[in-house]
């Protein structure tokens, strides 16, 4: 029996298994195996917030294959991330797999980079699942679970179907909005910048700032108050020197990366977004090929709040220092950087792993994003260990006595880097921007007679806050402890796959949507959504980790206040007693449709009204969704009710009019839809599709199943719900590209008025595609695959597969046949 070491991805399977050999046996879980149901709430509130998960549709394969090898291990270690999603990945892991091997033992075994010493230290120093890391992670879940399922059906109500409420993304949504109104609001105030270029008695310009007029800051409002200066200036003494000091200071090397700080960069120097850059991260953290057989892991863990360096790592950058740039660069002892109060001392910073792998080493081995993310890394690390700039910053102060009487303080300032310690490596400016060189400005002495050459006035008006970047935004965000490392590129990625936010060079732009989902939330949900609030769970949840807390009871704090909320949320907008009993009123009377089927669901005005009147006639209520759905069927019925209507109150007739409007707008909407097929509505469509065979999904996170899509869409519109616009794209295109497997294909595109041409599948183009085929199946040398960034490009590969598939009787695109003719004619000569 082997070992069996359990890690989330393929790529770190491999790396770790060329490092421990054929003792273990290394299985990938491909992430989470167990969650909360896709479709369903999942959640128990009332005993005591039970989570009701289920194996993830993708997961089922991996899991199957996991308790085969488990079966035969004779020990297990769970080897999945060591942060809150992993120890929760492990603990699943053990629940499924502990019932198929009662006699292996479980380790956990958490690592931080991926080198061969490390992974043998991890298992040496095995241990058990942290359970409070569990349980942090499980209440996040549940929690954002809840909040997502309640509070996005108010949404609907408003806004429609497709919208959705997330407890830290609408946090998120509500600084961008929030900074959008500013700037909305903003006006702009007139102001003036002074500036005099003095020469001197070796008519050498000096280039100087109004500083101080009458030794106090001021401000210049307009052109008239701007002239009356240039006057008094230009009309007053002789410019003297007034003082020269020479001020020595020291700068610091910034902290090695967070995962905050990494964004950061990584966004305002090489322009990646946060998803992109946790991805090339990840990249670098799993491990890369780095020739004859050898892979590792180059940077640690990316996920992490914490700027601690291992001593090991602060003894390696202290001797690669040494020997690159000599002992001068090095500091009198190590430099040490303070953690946040609620940052993970025991995670490290994001590091290389081996600082002796310089970037120039690596050119050849990773792909240009990668490089320029590793690159980026490395510098701030071996800088972090380094030793301070020292500088001198040169100040000299010149007045003027005005002709107003007044006096004029011009200051020119320089800096001399005497010694650019950590500056060497980072490449870094110095963030003043000289008004002269630091020579001139040390020659001059106090009383020096200077000439005015030029005296320069700009008019400038104050500026609104810039909008957020994704790298200012995650900065607030950690600043307001909105969110934690692992959720930062999640935040952003949603609030944008939502289209609730556009980024437009690479600034965060709130769109109409947006506006009117933060709107109804804010003001309907004002607790829950406040910013204050949403921090506050975030350290309860990091509460919950320290174990300080229990999670029920963290869970029971928060849903006590959050019932009320939303109940309240729900009973806003309600009408009035009077004003529902008037609206119900209007219907006596009315000759409504005949019940409607559709699909499963029937549709029945009357009985809608008549229950509607029963519960009323009960309570004396009506909720805001009903009052809404009663405005929708007077437009319905407008024809007969136009007299009555003009009757109501204005209050209620300006609302019926906002109904009309959205009424005639979802009627005109539907009329550009292709018509429902009749007889049976979708459903002989559907069936159309009974001998497809759909390819099976890919394991991995983002696979796409598209059998799965087919069913989801087949349960939607055969329960009698409408196909949106893309749906029905969707199923269009399905039905295009499994024309030959559909039973009745004219009658599918009939139905769904799909007027696409089908191309040809015999005739000139088979004998044009065969001929090609048979002409490249000559072909003995083939070219080497060639390498574009991360991908090879198989020429040999591309033919097999084009020829399986036309052999196999599947239509080939205009694409694949343009693709086909140009390498028939690049191999022409071996034909």
């Amino acid at each position: 029996m082997s070992k069996l070491l359990i890690v989330e991805s393929p790529t770190k399977a491999r790396t770790i298994g060329r490092m421990l050999g054929t003792d273990y046996n290394i299985i990938a879980s491909m992430g989470h195996v167990r969650d909360l149901p896709e479709h369903d709430f999942g959640i128990d509130i009332a005993n005591s917030f039970a989570p009701q998960y289920v194996d993830t549709p993708r997961s089922r394969p991996v899991v199957k294959s996991l308790k085969d090898a488990a079966k035969k291990a004779k020990e297990i270690y769970l080897a999945t991330d060591p942060d809150r999603e992993g120890e929760a990945i492990a603990w699943h892991l053990k629940n499924l797999l502990a019932p198929v091997n009662r006699k292996a033992p479980f380790h956990r075994v958490t690592f931080h980079e991926i080198t061969r010493q490390a992974i043998e230290n991890a298992i040496s120093n095995r241990g058990d699942i942290d359970i409070n890391l569990v349980d942090a992670q499980q209440a996040r879940r549940i929690l954002d679970r809840i909040v997502g399922y309640q509070v996005s059906p108010l949404l609907w109500r408003k806004l429609g179907k497709g919208s959705s409420a997330g407890r830290v993304q609408s946090a998120a949504l509500r600084l961008i909005v929030e900074r959008e109104r500013e700037i909305l609001s903003f006006t702009p105030e007139e102001y003036w910048n002074f500036a005099a270029i003095f020469s001197t008695a070796g008519k050498e310009s000096i280039q100087s700032k109004l500083f101080k007029i009458n030794q106090k800051d001021f401000v210049v409002s307009s052109a008239s108050e701007a002239e009356k200066i240039e006057n008094a200036v230009k009309n007053g003494s002789i410019p003297t020197v007034i003082a020269v000091t020479v001020q020595e200071r020291k700068r610091n090397p910034y902290p090695p990366f967070t995962t905050s700080t990494l964004q950061q960069a990584a966004n305002q120097l090489l322009h990646y977004s946060a998803t992109s850059t946790m991805r090339y991260a990840q990249q670098l953290y799993e491990g890369v090929d780095l020739g004859n057989g050898n892979s590792a892991g180059l940077i640690t863990y990316m996920r992490t709040d914490s700027v601690t360096i291992a001593k090991e790592a602060q003894i390696a950058a202290a001797n690669f220092i040494r020997s690159a740039y000599g002992e001068e660069y090095l500091p009198p002892k190590f430099n040490y950087y303070k953690n946040k109060a609620a940052a993970q001392e025991a995670h490290e910073a994001i590091r290389p792993t081996d600082v002796t792998r310089t970037p120039e080493s690596l050119a050849n081995v990773l792909d240009g994003p990668q490089l320029k993310l590793y690159t980026l890394i490395w510098k701030r690390f071996v800088a972090s260990q380094m030793a301070q700039a020292r500088q001198e910053l040169v100040t000299a102060d010149v007045n003027i006595n005005g002709s107003d009487s007044n006096s004029y303080l011009f200051r020119s300032t320089a800096t001399l880097t005497i010694f650019p310690g950590f500056l060497t490596l980072s490449g870094e400016s110095k963030t003043e921007k000289d008004d002269c060189r630091p020579a001139l400005l040390r020659s001059l002495k106090a009383d020096d007679k200077l000439t005015l050459t030029e005296f320069i006035k700009e008019q400038k008006f104050t500026e609104p806050p810039p909008r957020f970047s994704e790298a200012s935004l995650i900065k607030l965000l950690e600043e307001n402890g909105i969110g934690r490392p692992s959720t930062y590129a999640t935040i952003i990625r949603t609030i944008q796959d939502r289209s609730y936010v556009d980024k437009v060079q690479n600034k965060l732009l709130p769109t109409e949507l947006g506006f009117s989902v933060n709107d109804f939330l804010v003001g309907s949900l004002p607790e829950l959504f406040d910013i204050g609030f949403t921090a506050q769970m975030e350290q309860k949840l990091d509460d919950v980790e320290a174990g300080s807390i229990h999670w029920i009871q963290m869970m029971t704090d928060f849903y006590n206040d959050f019932r009320p909320w939303l109940t309240a949320a729900k009973e806003s907008g309600a009408p009035e007693a009077d004003k529902a009993s008037a609206l119900l009123d209007i219907f006596n009377g009315v000759k409504f449709e005949e019940k409607q089927k559709i699909g499963r669901k029937v549709f029945d005005d009357s009985m809608f009204v008549d229950s509607v009147r029963g519960k009323f006639a009960e309570s004396s209520k009506m909720s805001d969704k009903q009052y809404q759905a009663l405005l929708t069927l007077a437009a319905k019925y407008a024809a007969q009710l136009n007299e009555k209507i003009a009757l109501l109150s204005p209050e209620i007739q300006a609302d019926f009019a906002e109904a009309a409007t959205r009424y005639q707008e979802r009627i005109e909407a539907e009329s550009q839809r292709p018509p429902v097929p009749e007889d049976g509505g979708y459903a002989p469509v559907f069936a159309a599709f009974e001998n497809v065979t759909f390819p099976e999904a890919k394991p991995g996170r983002f696979s796409f199943d598209e059998g799965k899509f087919f069913k989801s869409l087949k349960r939607q519109a055969l329960s009698g719900k409408a196909l949106s616009e893309k749906q029905l794209s969707a199923l269009k295109k399905m039905a295009v590209k499994y024309r030959s497997q559909l039973t009745d294909a004219d009658a599918v595109f009939s139905a769904l008025q799909i007027t696409e041409e089908k191309p040809a599948e015999t005739g000139n183009d088979t004998e044009k595609i065969s001929a090609l085929l048979k002409q490249l199946s000559k072909v003995g040398n083939w070219a080497v695959p060639e390498k574009k960034g991360r991908f090879a490009f198989d020429e040999k590969k591309f033919y097999q597969s084009i020829s399986n598939q036309f052999n196999e009787g599947k239509t080939l695109s205009a694409k694949q046949i343009a693709a086909l003719e140009k390498l028939a004619a690049k191999y022409q000569e071996q034909a």
